[in-house]
């Protein structure tokens, strides 16, 4: 029987060592940190009776060291291999996929040979943000072993400056040979993928790269390298190693690739070690287990862990079917555990938990997200019990760094990939850690600059940080905070200079001579230029601030940005229709019309008064607040709970203020004076919710004593209690008529009650996890849950019976509410988000977001046109919820729109799209009416039939063109002819013909009755992308991609002429509605208009920044639109050429745009899967600049006067635009 063996790991003075009771196989490694911090008794012995005394074989998330190597199995043939080129080369690249086992290998599989071989010295890095301070820390111990702590990380930081000049690798290397002239040296490169995820320094990089790689070149000689580098990186970052050519040269004969694990090595990996402890798996369940695993080296982490679960579960000394079922099988144990110990954590801490998470992982930028080490100082201290709670449960490992500061990073990226909530968090987060990341880059550059303040932040990157440290401090760290607040101390330093410069130039203009006012007028032209600067700034940070859904902050920067426009004497028109195109964005599409500060903790509940003039709201500052609705203002504060205030409600008469808390009382409270009524006791735990009967008599309160109570509001005393849940009630509602009463329990229920008898009348189920809150409309027919489990169900209360569920949500649902007409519902989540519903389909409307934390709370205003929302980020919000918007957005398309096309009423429009379908829409509604199926390939093109009866479409592979019955959906006839694919079709005037253009430099003239071709134009020398007839059906114009338009006589099939003026393809053609005029559109970014009798060109148009896809002339012949792969749609006056609005609303490339027949409205289609209705008729497009910025002063005015963090500047920026 083998002896038992006491494995313990010791890290001492940047050493890691892993030795043996025996003292024969001391293993070190310098500068390597161990990332458990526990000693393991790991025993060999199969008569061991007390299980307690058998430890974990497997690693779960952990990778395996050298201790661990006894029961590292199933890599045997890949560590030979290994082993075998540390004899011959000196520098090897282990690519595998992520959680392929490669730090495994190296560490288990590798070191403890060549240990055994003898004569190695063993040194480790990862190349962190910094690689040239992460090696030196990795080589100094080596060539200055007895240095102390301190002089060594003094010593590190001195070396990485020689690496960072010119001091060769191989130097070092060389003295350390003279240290060790015996041992030959292994430097591991963990995580090599840092450099791309964590260096965010091109320069640094590449200059990294450059000085290790050359110490690493080919050995010359047959002898064995005495410096031997064997780097680990996931395979996904294999391309950017190889964007850069002295890596990818030093990579043709260098890497070895970890494949995945066949079938036999990984029944070795599940069953040998629980074997050489002397445990076994019930029968069949080894084989379960593999067929789980399905041979992707991608899940090994999560087998591991999985095992590891396993074990923990084990009955003697077997593992059984039983407790792999109990931990949810390979697949879920991690999530499922994840989730476990997610849900023990008190709601108050779950936020904390978020922020930990989201600074532990990358953003990947086209790669899958990656975990990063984070510091305490970036975490801050208030946080760090925390992180201790998470190390306690293995979601996190905490260590030191060579500097001796507290670490902390996620245990394995298999959790990142695979546990849902944090996937949600990052998605939601992505923009700000993405920033935060470039800011952190930014910040060590200034700092390895010495902290000179050319270093700092300046421009877009610093309105950008200005922002986010407004929005988010709590998630920025004290030293980035500094790095920021520091930028804008030089900002206004360099602001004032400039103005004071400017002031001595005016002062020139007026006291000096003909040559000082040139100088003068040379210092104006470069303030112009200052201003201009300014103006592409503040105007690119309100794009920023808008995607980022910082609604008000994007605003006021774009406020600024249109005042700033009036001062500028002159700038380019691009310039220009960007600000008015930023200005008219906040009107249509912002919905935050106000945001309420005050409160020092989360906000729980928001209520509306029913007169509609005040708003309360509930915190965990143990306070209540009411506000003014008009102007945002707060009028009162409500002192008095001890503990958490969880629920407001007003009395029907808007006089008497209910308050529930977490110090077990409910206040009523008068609203006018703001006085304590009276405080109800009687609960016996937190009170969560209260609600006053429709009559104002009565008062229902929950709590998490399980009960509810029913209040007589006149007397204060408890008219009855209600019981019957099994845990905490979360919510409590009134029928419309007060007499039932409905309540919502962590028990996964909602009951119906009696309120006159108390009885319980029934109890609803369905929900999977807590219910959280509950709305009845107004009529009193439907009721709304909201829960844990991340949907929203609507009930027929009569009858008790499901209608509805609701999902879209990713994560719980807090809390919602009926609008007062019972048309909509707003639902509010742990994601962030609140979505507005249509209660008649269940289909959801809209999203708002803005909030950067859990939203607790939503509240219709008695009017239906505000929605109040509550936040663990402290703040109130207050949005339009108005239906009157200046567009409508279609969704439906899996894929980019292709085509649009209006029926000759205006009433429905037709969309074709890369996902294979057609899709026709109401235009007043926007609902879809049909989808028409039957093309195998993306339809390019849709044309109306004249009489609004027939619709053709076109699709890019099949060659073929299809007529369908609108009335019916029904296939009516398929047209086939064309060689290549179809790229547009258009109908005669009379309907009677068909033309199509396709890829094969052909035009096609088709019977529409028959589906016969009648004709076939040739002459072009590329594919032909548009063809349309002239509004008298006599001529047809066709452009292709040889750059020229062709016009031809329908009944002869002649060319009239060729129109040649284009640099590139044509991809679009529009005639004017009397015909006189043709438009033009190409991939020279330009549009152009020709006469159509004389061939002549008339004007160019030249504003898109990129290919124009599709033109539309008005139904008046006025207006042109056009669309662009710039993302815009311009409208442009015909007579004159200029420029007239640019829509931005699109998120790619616009590729079609059409007008409704009676002008109103204007159509785009986006490779964004979205079609936009634009309404043409608001005065919205006619607004000059003044009244853009008078609109929008009028919707912030209110934040801007009574918000107590905006600043002075930003608090009068409108007194000069509405008086």
């Amino acid at each position: 029987m083998p002896e038992q063996l006491d494995i313990k790991q010791i890290v001492q003075e940047a050493e890691y060592a892993a030795t043996s009771a025996t003292g024969d196989a001391i293993i070190t490694i310098t500068n390597y940190y161990y990332r458990e911090n526990s000693q393991a008794a790991c025993v060999q012995s199969v008569d061991i009776s007390v299980d307690d005394n058998l430890s974990c074989p497997y690693r779960g998330l952990f990778h395996f060291n050298p201790e661990d190597a006894e029961f590292f199995f199933g890599r045997d043939v890949f560590v030979a291999e290994l082993f075998r080129a540390t004899q011959t080369r000196n520098f090897i690249l282990v690519l595998g996929a992520s959680g392929s086992g490669k730090s495994s290998v190296v560490f288990a599989g590798l070191v403890p040979q060549l240990q055994k071989e003898g004569h190695w010295k063993f040194t480790h890095f990862r190349p962190g943000s910094d690689p040239f301070h992460a090696l030196s820390l990795a080589l100094v111990p080596l060539y200055e072993p007895n240095l102390d702590v301190t002089d060594r990380i003094a010593r590190a930081r001195k070396l990485a400056g020689y690496f960072r000049d010119d001091l060769p690798v191989s130097d070092i290397f060389a003295q350390i040979q003279q240290q060790h002239p015996n041992d030959r040296v292994l430097l591991i490169a963990d995580q090599f993928e840092e450099l791309y995820t964590l260096c965010g320094d091109e320069e640094m990089r590449r200059s990294f790269l450059d000085k290790l790689l050359t110490s690493f070149q080919s050995p010359t000689n047959k002898s064995p390298p005495s410096t031997v580098l064997v780097a680990t990186m996931r395979a996904d970052f294999l391309g950017n190693a190889l964007s850069y050519r002295p890596f990818a040269d030093m990579l043709q004969n260098a890497d070895i690739k970890l494949g995945s694990m066949n079938r036999e090595e990984l029944s070795q990996v599940i069953e040998k070690p629980a074997v050489k402890l002397g445990v076994n798996f019930e029968a069949g369940l080894v084989k379960r287990i593999l067929n789980d695993v399905e041979h992707e080296p991608g899940n090994l982490p999560l087998l591991e862990f999985a095992l590891t679960l396993l074990w923990e579960r084990r009955t003697g000394k077997q593992l059984t079917h039983t407790a792999y079922e109990a931990i949810g099988e390979v697949k879920g144990a991690l999530a499922s555990y994840a989730d476990e110990n997610y849900q023990h954590i008190s709601p108050e801490e779950r936020e904390q938990v978020r922020r930990i998470f989201i600074q532990l992982v990358h953003p990947g930028e086209g790669t899958q997200d990656t975990r990063r080490l984070a510091t305490k100082a970036e975490l801050g201290e208030a946080k760090w019990s925390l992180v201790k709670q998470l190390a306690d449960a293995r979601l996190v490992v905490t260590s030191r760094n060579a500097v001796n500061q507290e670490t902390v990073e996620v245990v394995h990226e298999a959790l990142i990939q695979n546990w849902n909530q944090l996937r949600q968090w990052m998605k939601a987060d992505h923009h700000f850690r993405a920033w935060q990341d470039r800011l952190r880059a930014a910040m060590h550059q200034w700092e390895e600059a010495n902290q000179d303040d050319g270093a700092l932040l300046r421009g877009v990157p610093l309105v950008e940080a200005e922002n986010w440290l407004h929005k988010r401090p709590e998630d920025l760290s004290q030293g980035e905070q500094n790095f920021i607040q520091m930028s804008l101390v030089l900002r206004d330093k360099e602001k004032k200079e400039r103005d004071r410069r400017k002031r001595l130039t005016m002062f020139g203009l007026t006291s000096f001579s003909a040559v000082a006012l040139s100088l003068a007028g040379f210092a104006g032209w470069q303030w112009q230029q200052s201003e201009i600067a300014q103006l592409n700034i503040l105007t690119q940070s309100s794009k920023n601030l808008f995607a980022s859904n910082q609604q008000l902050d994007a605003v006021i920067t774009t406020l600024k940005a249109g005042k700033l426009l009036k001062r500028i004497f002159w700038t380019e028109a691009i310039t220009r229709t960007e600000v008015v195109g930023e200005l008219r964005r906040a009107i249509y599409e912002i919905r935050e019309q106000n945001r309420l500060e005050g409160h020092t903790n989360t906000v729980y509940s928001v209520s509306f008064s029913p007169d509609g003039r005040l708003l309360a709201s509930a915190s965990g500052d143990k306070t209540i607040k009411l506000w003014d609705v008009t102007t945002g203002k707060a009028i009162r504060t409500l002192s008095g709970h001890s503990n958490n205030v969880f629920s407001v409600s007003f009395s029907p008469d808007s006089q008497k203020l209910a308050c529930a808390s977490a110090d077990k009382t409910i206040k009523l409270w008068d609203v006018t004076t703001g006085k304590a009524i009276r405080t109800l006791s009687g609960h016996h735990d937190w009170v969560y919710s209260v609600r006053f009967s429709p009559n104002g008599r009565l008062l229902a309160s929950t709590s998490n004593d399980k009960t509810i109570k029913i209040w007589d509001v006149t007397t204060g005393k408890a008219i009855r209690t209600l019981s019957g849940h099994r845990d905490w009630v979360n919510s409590v509602r009134f029928s419309s008529d007060g007499k039932l009463l409905a309540s919502a329990s962590a028990d996964k229920t909602i009951k119906i009650w009696d309120v006159t008898t108390g009885q319980l009348i029934k109890t609803l189920t369905g929900h999977s996890d807590w219910v959280k809150s509950l709305s009845l409309t107004p009529n009193g027919h439907l009721l709304a849950s909201a829960s844990r489990d991340k949907t929203i169900k609507l009930w027929n209360i009569t009858t008790g019976q499901l209608l509805k569920t609701l999902t879209g949500h990713t994560d719980g649902v807090k809390s919602i509410s009926f609008s007062p007409d019972g048309q909509l519902l707003a639902s509010a989540s742990d994601d962030k988000t609140i979505k507005l519903w249509d209660v008649a389909t269940g289909k959801e409307i809209y999203t708002l977001a803005g909030h950067s934390s859990f939203i607790w709370s939503i509240s219709f205003s008695p009017d239906g046109q505000k929605l109040a929302s509550a936040s663990g980020d402290k703040t109130i919000k207050l949005w339009d919820v108005t239906t009157i918007k200046s567009l409508k957005t279609l969704t439906g398309h899996t894929d980019g729109v292709k085509s649009i096309s209006f029926t000759p009423d205006g009433q429905k429009l037709a969309s074709a799209s890369v996902d294979n379908t057609i899709k026709l829409w109401d235009v007043a509604t926007g609902q879809l009416l049909k989808t028409l199926t039957g093309h195998r390939d993306s339809v390019y093109s849709v044309s109306f039939s004249p009489n609004g009866q027939l619709l053709a479409s076109a699709a890019s592979s099949d060659n073929i063109i299809k007529l369908w019955d609108i009335a019916t959906g029904q296939l009516f006839k398929t047209l086939s002819g064309h060689s290549d694919s179809v790229n547009h079709v258009s109908f005669s005037p009379d309907g009677q013909k068909l033309a199509s253009a396709s890829g094969d430099k052909t035009i096609k003239l088709w019977d529409v009755a028959t589906g016969k071709s009648l004709k076939t134009f040739t002459g072009h020398n590329d594919g032909v992308n548009s063809t349309i007839f002239s509004p008298d059906g006599q001529k047809l114009a066709s452009a292709s991609g040889d750059k020229t338009i062709k016009l031809w006589d329908v009944s002869t099939g002649k060319e009239i002429r060729t129109f040649i003026g284009h640099n590139n393809g044509v991809l679009s053609l529009s005639f004017s509605p009397d015909g006189r005029l043709l438009a033009s559109a190409s991939r020279d970014k330009t549009i152009k208009l020709w006469d159509i009798g004389t061939g002549k060109e008339l004007n160019t148009f030249t504003d898109h920044t990129d290919s124009v896809h599709d033109l539309s002339f008005s139904p008046n012949g006025q207006k042109l639109a056009s669309a662009s792969d710039d993302k815009t749609i311009k409208l442009w006056d015909v007579a004159t050429g200029q420029l007239l609005n640019t829509f931005t609303e699109h998120n790619s490339s616009v590729i079609s745009v059409s007008f409704s027949p009676d002008g109103q409205k204007l159509a785009s289609a986006s490779d964004d899967k979205t079609i936009i209705l634009w309404n043409l008729t608001d005065d919205l497009w006619n607004l000059d600049l003044d009244r853009l910025l008078a609109r929008n002063c009028v919707r912030v005015r209110g934040y801007l006067q009574n918000n107590p963090n905006v600043s002075d500047s930003n608090r009068h920026l409108c007194d000069s635009i509405i008086k």
